[in-house]
């Protein structure tokens, strides 16, 4: 597994000799082993240097991990620092509150631990968490549950309506008088805030529909609307220039937690980063 995974990160047989301080026949008679092993062809060697099949860019994955857990065997038992690689999906939201911190401190506490982050939206990270390109996913809650993903919670962020300073009236008021800018409805906190908006009879004459929250909370100081946002767990919730009024009593809230796969085994890896989250 060792010797496919550095084949794979290093473009050729040779080459993965080098890192791995062995000859490229040995490295050629370890992949042909595993080739007899599975029953499958893993590499074309009809071209040079021999180029890696779909199974194999398959199978590399999934040594990834094989590679991880074994490694990870002594900490398990012993309760040393966690080492390895750990690839994390984020929301922008996550990723602009407290997932640093979170980050910060597993790096303290395990310094040989790397880790790749990833940002996008909570039904791209799913599919990705299912493709088996990411470890973890620190997103919205789906709005259903998914058979294949198993939730960790995190935390509850209440949401507010947004609005200038100088602009005066209630929750209902500020919606149904002032323009309102979206929090992406393709997202799941987007779609959930559309939702709850519909059941509550709550009419929006709606201009814009943005990603970020950063760039909402600018076009509301710039007096372009107002706009429902959520308060991200590790900020205080203020907005210099704005004025923040919940959004429905009690607040509206979005869950926001971890996914992983349901059948995972346990992984020491996982475990830190969700005791650092």
């Amino acid at each position: 597994m060792r010797i496919l995974i550095a084949v794979m990160d290093e473009g050729s047989f040779a080459a993965a000799g080098d890192r791995l301080g062995r000859s490229h026949s040995a490295i050629s008679l370890q992949i042909k082993a595993l080739e007899n092993e599975l029953g499958l062809t893993l590499f074309d060697r009809m071209v040079r240097p021999p180029a890696p099949t779909p199974k194999a860019k398959a199978l590399v994955d999934h040594a990834r991990k094989v590679v991880q857990l074994f490694d990870a065997t002594q900490t398990v038992v012993t309760g040393q620092v966690v080492h390895g690689r750990l690839r994390v999906g984020a929301v922008p939201t996550v990723l602009g509150s407290f997932l640093p911190g979170a980050l910060a401190a597993l790096r303290t506490q395990h310094p040989d631990l790397s880790i790749d982050v990833h940002s996008g939206g909570s039904d791209k990270l799913a599919a990705q968490l299912l493709e088996g390109a990411l470890d973890i996913a620190i997103c919205t809650r789906p709005p259903q549950a998914i058979s294949t993903l198993r939730w960790h919670h995190i935390a509850r962020e209440p949401l507010v309506v947004i609005a200038p300073e100088d602009v005066p009236g209630d929750e209902r008021a500020l919606l149904s008088s002032q323009p309102f800018i979206w929090f992406n409805r393709k997202t799941w906190a987007g779609s959930a805030i559309e939702a709850h908006l519909d059941a509550r009879g709550i009419d929006v004459n709606a201009t814009m529909e943005i990603d970020s929250l950063d760039a909402i909370e600018t076009l509301v100081r710039e007096g372009l609307g107002v706009s429902i946002i959520p308060v991200c767990r590790g900020t205080d919730g203020s907005w210099p220039g704005l004025r923040a009024v919940p959004f429905g009593d009690p607040p509206f809230v979005r869950d926001v937690g971890a996914l992983l796969m349901a059948n995972a085994p346990a992984d020491p890896l996982i475990g830190a980063f969700l005791r650092a989250l």
